[in-house]
C-alpha cells in the first residue's frame, strides 16, 4: 500500500474510534449547559435527576494528572433517540462527561 493511502487509511480507522471512547467538557441539559468543574447542585439544578446512579472506579484528569478514583456515575438521556450521557462526579464536582449508547 502507498504511504498516502496507509495514511488515509488509519486517519479514517481513528476517526471511526474515536466516537467509541469519547468525553467531553459539556452537556447540555435543556437549554443550559453543565461543564466539568460545577458542582453537584448545578448538575441537579440544570438537569434534574438523573435515570440511574452508580458507583465505580474511573481514570479522570485531576488538576491535570490522571488518576484513579472513585466516582458517581449519573446516567442522562434527552430522549429515546438521543444518545445517553454519563456525568462522573468526584467529591462533589464533574470531572468528566462520556457518550454512552442509545
Amino acid at each position: 500500500m502507498q504511504k498516502p493511502a496507509l495514511t488515509y487509511v488509519l486517519s479514517l480507522s481513528l476517526l471511526v474510534a474515536a466516537p467509541l471512547a469519547a468525553t467531553a467538557d459539556s452537556y447540555r441539559c435543556g437549554r443550559k449547559l453543565i461543564h466539568t468543574g460545577d458542582s453537584t447542585a448545578d448538575v441537579l439544578r440544570v438537569c434534574g435527576e438523573p435515570l440511574a446512579k452508580d458507583r465505580g472506579q474511573a481514570d479522570v484528569r485531576i488538576d491535570g494528572v490522571t488518576r484513579n478514583v472513585t466516582v458517581q456515575r449519573w446516567h442522562y438521556r434527552q430522549s429515546a433517540r438521543s444518545l445517553g450521557r454519563v456525568v462522573l462526579l468526584h467529591r462533589g464536582r464533574v470531572v468528566a462527561i462520556e457518550m454512552g449508547g442509545r
